[in-house]
């Protein structure tokens, strides 16, 4: 069947949408799409079907006939019944899979299928009747079935079809005649009546089962699976059930895997409840399609007499019967109207039903007209008109009625008859009927994308008619498409070049439907330099058939293959016009073919070693693209290169230049300034360039200093009319400006460049152009354009490389040019865009209130729009940045206005920029008249809001992430010369918090340090070090555990600088501790602490190898420091007020410390302002960079805890300003997460600021100048300071929670990866931690444990594994979500961990021979090999020595506890008894080498993949598996084989201890011995005197295999043998 890719996505969305019980198409689980039957489709067939179930094309599609034949039997055949023959075939124009021999699999299951259920006992019809006369002749049915196309249920569809096909089908009456012949016996004849009258139906035909197709998606099933839902499908069975409910037939057709018990049970039982609404659906569908009575009678394909259209027999009365309309439903659909500027005629009647005169008025709603004469409709046929409509029945009176109209019959009308005005009004006699024309046009106004993507755009209308009080009304709804004509190459030119004579060339010509409706093509020439030659030229189709035009279906194409045969030298050119029929207006497309010939090949000179055609794709205007040409010198001689353009380059501006080895450009290009646009340049030479050295054209380089620094030239737009560029103005008079311009205008072919080639080399030419934006406002520059030109490159040898720098002609030889054409294309597209409304009155604002109003700007082109707003104003903000607006979509863009003081005449303008296309900037104008009703303005006589310089009344914190924190600073200015108290109050917010901070004082009024701020500058540094800082500690501890993953530390970063660089900044003291890596704590207690450290004075001496501090160091480091403070360093002024501050405890070089620690937590505050949760606006140039900006944003948040916690930052109430002085404020926005509301998109609050203690001698000002009394500080207002933020939800998701390793050994490496997705848009920083347990060292990542990953994209975290510990691994990691605090992950990471084997045994169990058996006290004559190898890459040592302990035949080894024998074994010293069992070993049996539990799991892998191949019949892979497995099982990689015995080991691996019962063998790393084992029977226990009854038994003996240090891991070796009289009693 079709098969239909899905994407994950999608495959979910089904699977899920089935098991919760809906499905995409809003059917129920066991709901059937619309079934439509038509009979009689056929008029040759005795009877015919056409099942479609869906809506018209968008659903399956099976039309079966049924043809009888009169058989003559034949000795074998049945003797008295009839025959039944099936075909299937799939047509190739239903799917794509079905071209060629792809439905051969699927018609012979098709057809197996559908005569098994008409053949089979349970088909109901009686064969026996289709029996004529017995042995003589019987009706042979044929039924013949075509699948027109596949949506999903093909199978439900068949039958279908098949069944109504057979009740429609009528055999003549056979009439048998019993005639005696010569001999007197009667001779059956029988003669068939011609007599259309006299027909009868097969018999039996109304017992024929339905079938009911299940497709089990996911956990369940559904019926009348869909075309996606059968891609989703994993199981699919079908169930064939009888009218009386008994199930005939079940089929299987599994895809991934099979139903289970239950789940078929339940099938089952649904099968019969589904098929007794088929039954009854089938009979009302069926009656339908054969009486003409309903709407769906459109359906059957019965047409009445005089060409009468399909919806004839749509016969609706009016609300009180008064008339009638018919043929126009109450609900209409309109499908597959072409969208190409013509109308889609409909006609219907009207009819009055009254016995007097009735007026009635038509009124439409939408792009329809009614007219009453349409001289189009009157001049189409009877014929024609019957073939007109194509109408799909409703289910009901209340569905809608789908029309489609003939777009064949549509081409002939005119469109002017249908421009004529249309009717609102008739008069209709008494039982009068007209016939009226609905006319209806799709216009494309380019406004949704789905016409510019060529898909379906729904339009919709009403028609009413009323007759006084009595009314019809009809819903229109219509599917309108853009019909698009495209072709590959998209160069519309095929050229063959350097031809001879006799030969056939060939080229593929793709001709491609864009669009979602179907095309029909024709292809004409229209010239040619040659007509006579013409016929050699031949375009055949995929059948090898002349083609000239054809239908092409929806998003399908077709292949054209361009023959050519060469018959006369010269140039051959053709061109042609290939023309969309359905909208020939707006889909014109030529091609050109050109040929030339010669009598000889020529031999080649240049090789082209980049694509023979250059496809710009869609390109913007004002951009810059490129493509790179390389050729290379194929020949002996150096080779000269000359490139010319030709073709449509109006409106493109282009440069060449050549790419250098290290592939570097002598230009730079990049976006053009479509303001000023590109400067013209003259295209033609006055002279023949000659070349230079490097091989670029000497002529080029002397126009570097107008053109540019490349080389390069430009071939400027044919239309003179483009306005110069200002800086060409600058540079150049008018008068040679507009010289330039007339030569480019004047020449247009171009000579671009000339190129040197030595032999063998290779040259990379770079090609590269930008469109010039259109100076015309009109919509139609904003359509993608096609131009199409073409570089040809002319190659001529040149004598030596001194001549090239000759003329051309005197180093080359005109007639032995070898010519390569490189066709080009470009889809050039000028984006224009249009702002609404142009102006922007706010009207009456009051001072310290926001008002908003939105500015619209739609991008009228096909292509992205880059935007920008520029304004210079304090009191209106909007966005600024660039803004990329879709193609044909729409962005709203906020303009606020925050007026500060009063102006009744507020004027200002908005410059909305078109980045790639200056001539449509747009400008806004802003009005707005600024009052102050509350008088809030008063504020700013005393005191200003500057963020961060500029005065303004609010701050926008931009995009801020739900859970995280944001800060920004305010400067509050004292504008007075006294002192004022601001007091601050921060209103409450339904999501999240707003806080307002203020950092503490540092210097009093005297210029010395506070004493809050010297509490600060002690608890900063030890909080600092307790919350672990990525800057320092953790890299530390990353360092010296020497994890891959650390990042190397950077000399240029200012918080991992050393101690030396900070302490010779620090003007205060000599030596300096870095401010974030601080004495541990173990310095109290008298520990070592790790702190790196260098000294910047020579004369200080310090202890030798002093790389570390430990106490000894820190206090003879204090007691130097504080001296050479004393002598050299002392500061110029104090740091405190007075000397009771400053104790023994606190030394000048510690003050300075903390003094440089108050500045750098100024600077982090800063930095936090400036950059906390900023994303990252470029990509990182190295991991190491990325994996260092998360820290530090992982370190700002750490931060302001810190600065909260230390006292540097305090909540502010009250504001003290100094006079005309300056207080900074900090206002920290902390959203957060509402548990029954959505969060917002945007967040709004509000500071309100009071003046308190306002001096009496400042009285603010009115309008008019006087002084306004105020005799209290309340009445003046309060000021409201507006805060905003975009709030956004930073979300973390990871692929898999539970990583299982699975089983490992200790020190065995496992790589694995943490899946990181970002389910939002904006960028998502992620931390991984781990839990610092000793388990969680064995976690070591490779890289990426801090990064950021950006919008809706996903990161791949890699991670090694190498457990040091055995026993069950459970450990967490943490991934962290940076932007938001509560957004966080884990991932488990399981294994079981065991020890690692450090030898291996191949086998734990010798058997000896049975026969003969053992005697008391004897030696073995039969010798057993026990073969050890070392799993370790260590020499191990190993003791082998016998248990002396009998034990059950079904356990371990137990106490004696009673008489027995055992087996002793013995390790022969005899060398030629050792090497006689290695003998006899060897010959008997292979004995298989010592492998690793690696090998054996590379051999059961392979061992899996052979079944398979053997399954599959695939002989090439069965030969590779079984060679590999054979190579692995004698001994591995290709050494030598482990498992040869040696018969006499070496003595140096060998040694005999306890008197030769114990053997301690030493085995170099990876090596193994195979070691002789004989055993002797002895008797324990005391004997009885009694003989045994049994004269054999099976005795057992042990061995103990261990290291020679390790008793605990023993590994044993069982030992059997018979003996005879094994107990004696």
């Amino acid at each position: 069947m079709a098969s239909l890719v899905l994407s994950p996505a999608e495959q979910d969305f089904i699977t899920r949408g089935v098991e919760d019980g809906f499905r995409a198409d809003g059917r129920g689980s066991l709901d059937r799409r619309q079934v439509t039957l038509r009979t009689n489709m056929i008029s040759q067939a005795s009877g015919s079907a056409r099942c479609r179930m869906g809506h018209l094309n968008v659903g399956t599609d099976v039309l079966v006939g049924i043809k009888a034949e009169v058989n003559t039997w034949a000795p074998g055949e049945p003797d008295n019944v009839g025959s039944i023959v099936c075909n299937v075939e799939c047509s190739p124009s239903a799917a794509q899979e079905f071209e060629g021999r792809g439905a051969d699999e699927l018609n012979v299951e098709l057809t197996q299928l559908l005569d098994r259920i008409l053949n089979g006992p349970q088909s109901g019809i009686c064969l026996e009747k289709l029996c004529i006369i017995p042995k003589q002749a019987y009706w042979v049915l044929h039924v013949d079935a075509l699948v027109l196309d596949v949506k999903g249920g093909i199978i439900d569809a068949l039958v279908w079809a098949t069944r109504a096909a057979l009740l429609s089908t009528k055999l003549p009456r056979v009439v048998v005649e019993s005639i005696p012949d010569e001999d007197g016996n009667l001779q059956s004849e029988f003669d068939v009546v011609d007599d259309a009258e006299d027909q009868i139906s097969v018999e039996g035909v109304n017992n024929l089962p339905l079938t009911v197709t299940f497709n089990q998606i996911g956990k369940r099933y559904v019926v009348d699976a869909s075309e996606q839902e059968e891609a989703a499908t994993q199981a699919r069975i079908t169930v064939a059930v009888s009218p009386s409910m008994d199930i005939c037939a079940v089929q299987k057709s599994g895809i991934l895997r099979g139903f289970s018990s239950s789940l078929l049970t339940e099938i089952l039982h649904t099968a019969c409840k589904v098929a007794r609404e088929e039954f009854s659906k089938f009979k009302d569908t069926f009656a339908a399609a054969l009486s003409n009575q309903s709407p769906s009678e459109a359906s059957t394909g019965t047409m009445t007499d005089n060409g009468l259209p399909a919806n004839y027999s749509l016969l609706h009365p009016s609300a009180e019967q008064r008339f009638s309309v018919r043929g126009l439903p109450p609900r209409l659909h309109l499908d597959r109207i072409y969208m190409n500027g013509l109308h889609a005629l409909v006609p219907f009647w009207l009819t009055n039903e009254t016995g007097s005169e009735l007026e009635i008025s038509l009124s439409t709603q939408g792009p329809l007209k009614i007219q009453q004469h349409n001289p189009n409709w009157s001049a189409v046929s009877a014929a024609q008109r019957k073939t007109y409509l194509d109408v799909a029945p409703a289910a009901s009176a209340d569905e809608e009625v789908s029309m489609v109209c003939s777009a064949t019959i549509q081409r002939e009308f005119s469109e002017i008859f249908n421009q004529l005005d249309g009717e609102e009004q008739l008069v209709l006699e008494a039982h009068e009927s007209v016939e009226l024309v609905l006319l209806f046009i799709a216009h494309s106004k380019g406004s949704t994308s789905d016409v510019q993507s060529y898909e379906y755009v729904p339009f919709s209308g009403r028609i009413v008619f009323q007759a006084d009080t009595d009314t019809y009304t009809v819903k229109l709804r219509a599917s309108a498409c853009k019909s698009v004509l495209d072709m590959d190459p998209p160069t519309s030119r095929i050229y063959v070049d350097d031809c001879v004579i006799g030969r056939t060339y060939e080229r593929v010509l793709c001709v491609r439907n864009m669009s979602a409706i179907g095309l029909d093509w024709t292809m004409t020439v229209v010239e040619t330099t040659d007509s006579e030659s013409l016929s050699s030229l031949q375009l055949l189709d995929s059948n090898m058939q002349e083609s000239t035009g054809g239908h092409l279906n929806a998003r399908s194409d077709m292949r054209v293959l361009v023959r050519y045969t060469a018959h006369a030298t010269g140039e051959f050119l053709c061109r042609f016009l290939i023309e969309n029929s359905n909208d020939p207006a707006n889909n014109t497309r030529y091609w050109v073919f050109r040929a030339r010939v010669s009598q000889r090949q020529k031999p080649r000179r240049i090789e082209l070693l980049s694509d023979p055609d250059i496809s710009f794709g869609n390109c913007t205007s004002g951009v810059w693209y490129s493509r790179d040409i390389s050729f290379k010198n194929i020949s002996d001689t150096p080779v000269l290169l000359r490139f010319r353009v030709e073709g449509n380059t109006a409106g493109v501006t282009m440069r060449t230049a050549i790419r250098a080895d290290n592939g570097s450009l002598p230009f730079e290009y990049g976006t053009s300034d479509s303001a000023q646009g590109p400067m013209p340049f003259e295209a033609a030479f006055s002279r023949r360039p000659s070349l230079g050295e490097d091989g670029i054209s000497e002529s080029v380089a002397a126009t570097d200093e107008i053109i540019s620094e490349g080389g390069s030239t430009e071939v400027a737009p044919a239309d003179d009319s483009t306005p110069p560029s200002e800086g060409a103005r600058t540079t150049e008079s008018g008068r040679r400006f507009a010289a330039r311009a007339r030569a480019v205008h004047q020449h247009k072919t171009a000579m671009f460049d000339e190129l040197l080639i030595k032999p063998g080399s290779v040259r990379t030419m770079v090609l590269a152009l930008v469109g010039n934006p259109a100076s015309s406002a009109s919509v139609s520059a904003g359509q993608f354009g096609r131009q199409s030109f073409t570089l040809f490159c002319e190659c001529s040898t040149v004598a030596n490389v001194q001549n090239a720098q000759l003329p051309p002609s005197a180093a080359s030889n005109e007639r032995n040019v070898e010519r390569l054409s490189i066709p080009c294309t470009v889809n050039m597209c000028t984006p224009f865009v249009r702002v609404s409304p142009a102006l922007l009155d706010f009207g009456s604002v009051d001072v310290g209130t926001l008002k908003s109003l939105d500015l619209q700007v739609e991008n009228l082109s096909q292509v992205a729009a880059v935007v920008q707003c520029k304004l210079e104003s304090k009191v209106i903000t909007c966005t600024r940045t660039p803004i990329t607006i879709a193609p044909l979509q729409t962005v709203t863009v906020r303009v606020d206005i925050y007026p500060r003081r009063i102006n009744a005449r507020y004027r200002k303008q908005i410059i909305v920029r078109n980045i790639h296309n200056r001539f449509n900037d747009n400008v806004i104008e802003v009005r707005s008249t600024h009052v102050d009703r509350r008088r809030v303005a008063y504020h700013n006589m005393f005191y200003h809001t500057l963020v961060p310089n500029n005065e303004q009344n609010f701050v926008d914190f931009g995009p801020v992430p739900v859970n995280s924190r944001s800060m920004r600073k305010i400067n509050l200015q004292n504008v007075c010369r006294c002192p004022l108290n601001v007091e601050v109050v921060a209103d409450t917010a339904e999501f999240g918090t707003v806080s307002v901070l203020t950092a503490v004082k540092l210097y009093d009024e005297d210029g010395y340090l506070t004493e809050e701020s010297h509490q600060v500058a002690r608890r900063l540094p030890l909080l600092e070090r307790q919350a672990a800082m990525h800057s320092s500690i953790e890299k530390f501890k990353e360092r010296t555990a020497g994890n891959s993953e650390s990042v190397p530390v950077r000399p240029e970063s200012r918080s991992l600088r050393s101690c030396a660089e900070l302490a010779s900044e620090s003007s205060h003291a000599s030596v300096t501790l870095q401010p974030d890596m601080f004495i541990d704590k173990s310095i109290e207690q008298g520990h070592v602490c790790l702190i790196p450290f260098m000294s910047s004075r020579r004369n200080v001496a310090l202890p030798a190898s002093l790389d570390y501090l430990d106490v000894a160091s820190v206090s003879y480091l204090h007691k130097h420091v504080v001296r050479i403070q004393e002598q050299n360093t002392l500061p110029k002024a104090p740091l405190f007020k007075s000397e009771e501050t400053t104790t023994k405890n606190h030394s000048v070089g510690i003050t300075a410390v903390k003094n440089e620690v108050l500045e750098r937590a100024s600077q982090i505050l800063d930095e936090i302002v400036e950059k906390l949760d900023m994303a990252p606006q470029t990509l990182f140039s190295s991991p190491e960079d990325e994996d260092a900006y998360v820290r530090r944003q992982v370190d700002l948040h750490k931060y302001i805890d810190l600065l909260i916690e230390s006292g540097f930052l305090q909540p502010a109430q009250k504001i003290e300003l100094p006079p005309l002085g300056t207080r900074p404020i900090i206002v920290m926005l902390q959203p957060a997460e509402a548990a029954d509301k959505p969060t917002p998109a945007r967040f709004d609050a509000n500071l309100y600021f009071r003046l308190e203690d306002r001096p009496s001698h400042l009285q603010p000002y009115t309008e008019s100048a006087q002084a306004v009394p105020f005799g209290d500080v309340d009445q003046l207002p309060v000021r409201r300071f507006l805060i905003q933020a975009a709030l956004f939800n930073s979300e973390l998701e990871i692929g898999q929670k539970n990583i299982n390793v699975g089983n490992m050994q200790v020190d065995e490496s496992s790589r694995k990866y943490l899946v990181i997705q970002n389910r939002s848009e904006a960028p998502l920083m992620y931390a991984i931690r781990k839990t610092g347990s000793i388990a969680s060292g064995d976690i070591r990542f490779v890289n990426n444990r801090y990064g950021v990953v950006r919008g809706f994209d996903s990161r791949k975290v890699v991670f090694v594994f190498s457990p040091s510990l055995n026993g069950v691994y459970n450990e967490q990691i943490s991934i962290a979500n940076v932007l938001n605090a509560r957004g966080g992950k884990y991932a488990t990471l399981k294994a079981a961990v065991r020890r690692p084997s450090k030898f291996y045994i191949r086998s734990l169990r010798l058997d000896f021979a049975a026969d003969p058996p053992l005697a008391l006290n004897q030696l073995s004559a039969e010798v057993q090999l026990l073969a050890i190898k070392n799993m370790t890459a260590k020499t191990r040592r190993l003791v082998i020595k016998p248990l002396h302990a009998p034990f059950p035949a079904d356990g371990p080894p137990t106490a004696v506890d009673q008489a027995g024998v055992v087996l002793e074994a013995q390790f022969p010293e005899d060398t030629s008894l050792a090497a006689k069992a290695a003998t006899e070993m060897s010959s008997s049996a292979h004995i298989a080498p010592i492998l690793d539990r690696e090998t054996e799991e590379k051999i059961e892998s392979l061992e899996q993949k052979l079944k398979i191949a053997i399954r599959k019949n695939r002989p090439e892979k069965i030969e590779k598996y079984r060679s590999k497995l054979a190579k692995l099982r004698s001994g591995g990689k290709g050494g030598k084989s482990t498992g040869q015995c040696e018969a006499n080991p070496a003595a140096a691996q060998i040694q005999r201890l306890a008197d030769n019962t114990q053997l301690a063998v030493e085995l170099p790393p990876g090596s193994d011995i195979s070691i002789p084992v004989a055993v002797v029977a002895r008797s324990i226990g005391e004997a009885t005197g009694q003989q045994s009854q049994e004269p054999v038994e099976t005795a057992r003996g042990m061995l103990a295999v261990h290291e020679e240090k390790d008793n605990d891991n023993v590994k044993v070796v069982t030992l059997t043998a018979s003996v005879a009289n094994k107990r004696i009693y």
